[in-house]
C-alpha cells in the first residue's frame, strides 16, 4: 500500500514538475511581432485594429501607422489589417521555437493570388481604397434611349407637333373623308386613308 501511494505521489510531483518547466519555456520563447502600415498618398493613418488568427491575438496601430503585437508564441499565425478605408495584403507569419531563428513572412495581395515572401518587421502598404458605393451614371443621350418613358414621349411629341402639320397638308374631299370615318367611329380607315391607303371607292 505504501508503495503504491509512493509510487502515485512521484508519478504527481513530476507531472507538476514538467508542466512548470513547459510553462517556464512558453514564457521565455515568445516574440513582438512588429511592422508598420504605410499609405500610397503619405497622409496620417488612422488608428486601425490589426488580429492574428482572427483575433487570437490583436493590436492597434499607432498614430505613425506602427504596430506590435506582444507576447506571441511559436508558431504560424495569419495577419489581418481590418481597415474601413483601405486594402492591405493578408500576411502569414511563422515565429520558430528557437528565439534566434529567423520570422518567415509570406504575402497574399488578395484572396487566391500567389504568396511572396516579404521582409521583417512587416511594411505594409496599402493597396487600394475600399468603394462601398457605385458611382451614379452620368447623365446622356444613351441614359435617354435606355428609358422605355423616353419613347412614349417621343410618340407623344410626334401627335402633337408633326400630326398637325399633317393634317395641314391633306386635299379638303380627304379631309371631309376622314371626319365622315371618324364620325363612323372607325379609326383604322382613318389612319389608312391619312397614310397612303387610298380610297376603296376610287380604286374602283
Amino acid at each position: 500500500m505504501r508503495r503504491e501511494f509512493s509510487f502515485l505521489r512521484y508519478l504527481l510531483v513530476h507531472y507538476y514538475v514538467g508542466s512548470m518547466l513547459s510553462n517556464a519555456d512558453d514564457s521565455l520563447y515568445t516574440y513582438p511581432v512588429e511592422g508598420r502600415l504605410l499609405f500610397p498618398d503619405k497622409s496620417t493613418p488612422p488608428t486601425t485594429k490589426l488580429t492574428l488568427n482572427a483575433g487570437e491575438y490583436e493590436t492597434f496601430s499607432r498614430f505613425d501607422g506602427s504596430f506590435t503585437f506582444h507576447d506571441v508564441k511559436p508558431g504560424v499565425y495569419l495577419l489581418d489589417v481590418l481597415s474601413t478605408t483601405v486594402m492591405f495584403s493578408q500576411v502569414k507569419l511563422n515565429l520558430p521555437n528557437d528565439p534566434e531563428g529567423k520570422v518567415r513572412c509570406l504575402e497574399y495581395r488578395y484572396p487566391g493570388a500567389m504568396k511572396q515572401p516579404i521582409s521583417y518587421p512587416l511594411d505594409l502598404m496599402a493597396h487600394v481604397k475600399i468603394k462601398y458605393f457605385e458611382v451614379r451614371e452620368s447623365f446622356g443621350i444613351h441614359t435617354i434611349l435606355k428609358n422605355p418613358m423616353s419613347y412614349m414621349a417621343i410618340f407623344s411629341l410626334f401627335f402633337i407637333i408633326v400630326f398637325p402639320k399633317m393634317m395641314n397638308s391633306m386635299d379638303p374631299e380627304q379631309m371631309k373623308e376622314m371626319q365622315d370615318q371618324m364620325a363612323e367611329n372607325d379609326p383604322s380607315a382613318v389612319f389608312s386613308q391619312m397614310f397612303g391607303g387610298g380610297n376603296k371607292k376610287d380604286d374602283d
